[in-house]
């Protein structure tokens, strides 16, 4: 795993553009730290969000600094095993997320997040919490 690059979790990019208080600090030390990039699924999120709030520009200005993984059906496939493994053992997550653990696990990046809890269900995704960035 190339220690330089890491795909961020949309929960960081919400927290930062909402002005949570706490957590302002992570997006710009994880961008100072890391070649950042984002899930195409995460860059959805964002830009539902900035549409439905009117800050669309807000979105386009934040995901200017990172790159947008692209989604190869190897990325997806992996994203299937994973949702129905978690599906037939009662651990099932939203399918954005799995998407997202999809995603980094093919190209071998660990996840920004701040759903570690969350996301540790899926043992071969790599996590880092936003605390290490704090």
């Amino acid at each position: 795993m190339d220690s330089r690059r890491i795909c961020v979790d949309s929960d960081v990019v919400i927290d930062y553009l909402r002005g949570k208080t706490q957590f302002q600090d992570v997006l710009p030390s994880a961008i100072e730290k890391y070649d950042c990039y984002i899930a195409p699924i995460s860059a959805y999120e964002l830009y539902y969000g900035g549409y439905y709030s009117g800050r669309a520009d807000k979105v386009d200005d934040v995901l200017n600094l990172f790159g947008i993984l692209d989604c190869p059906r190897a990325s997806i496939r992996k994203s299937a095993e994973i949702h129905v493994r978690l599906s037939k053992t009662g651990n099932s997550l939203d399918i954005k997320d799995i998407l997202v653990a999809g995603t980094c696990i093919y190209f071998n990046l660990p996840l920004l997040t701040r759903n570690i809890k969350h996301f540790c269900r899926i043992k071969e995704l790599s996590l880092v919490d936003v605390d290490a960035l704090l």
